[in-house]
């Protein structure tokens, strides 16, 4: 990461600006309108790289590990079930022999729409499981976590006793798009690949950083794929 490369982003960027600003036709400003997200999201992620190494230089080096030490590797937990109540959404995440851990390892930080569960030093290992943007609000008091036999159970207090639908905004915003794209729009009967555009192009815009990332490298992949077979079929 570097200074230049961020600048060279943003000629890029300002060029492809120019571009959308020129093109008539929805479909090239959904292709340029991906492209832009794309580099500016680019060029943020590394400002904060390069961020993170100015200051990483400027940051004393720790002391050499002590004979015996061991370096603990940081797992992000994925697979998680969940159901509601009345009054909490219940969250379970498995994870072998946590029940063998003092309590003060595991740890819930509670915001009134996300969570995050920390488990340290588990089997020379801590665990993370993050969860943002809930679908609705919670109340962060009287919320709380229980460890049992290979699993910690997670509870919501629901601010209101409504039943969710879906654990995150996100989740809703999919199942929408999703539902939108099967009902069918006029515009996507003439180009079957204009819905699935817009479908990803509305959950760019609305996504967090980790989505954009995903979003990013499916389509990245896809299009390296469309030229993999482009160029087969022209050797044929």
């Amino acid at each position: 990461m570097s200074q230049k490369n961020i600048d060279n982003l943003s000629l890029d960027l300002e060029e492809l600006k120019r571009l959308a600003d020129m093109a008539q036709r929805a479909h090239v400003q959904q292709l340029l309108s991906i492209d832009i997200r794309k580099i500016e999201t680019d060029i943020q992620f590394q400002k904060d790289q390069l961020k993170e190494k100015e200051h990483s230089s400027e940051t004393p080096k720790p002391p050499a590990s002590l004979p015996g030490d061991c370096k603990r590797y940081r797992v992000e937990l994925k697979e998680y079930a969940w159901d509601q109540s009345d009054k909490f959404i219940k969250i379970f995440v498995t994870i072998n022999d946590v029940q063998q851990l003092p309590e003060e390892n595991v740890n819930v930080e509670f915001t009134s729409n996300s969570f995050n569960l920390l488990i340290g030093n588990l089997n020379n290992k801590d665990y993370v499981f993050v969860v943002k943007n809930l679908l609705n609000e919670i109340d962060t008091v009287k919320s709380y976590r229980k460890v049992k036999s290979d699993m910690v159970a997670i509870y919501l207090a629901k601010v209101k006793p409504t039943k969710w639908a879906h654990l995150t905004v996100t989740a809703k915003r999919l199942q929408d798009m999703k539902e939108d794209r099967m009902s069918g729009e006029k515009s996507d009967a003439t180009d079957p690949s204009a819905g699935l555009m817009k479908m990803m192009q509305q959950l760019y815009d609305s996504g967090d950083a980790e989505t954009k990332r995903m979003i990013n490298k499916a389509w990245h992949e896809s299009q390296n794929k469309k030229s993999e077979l482009e160029g087969a079929t022209n050797l044929n």
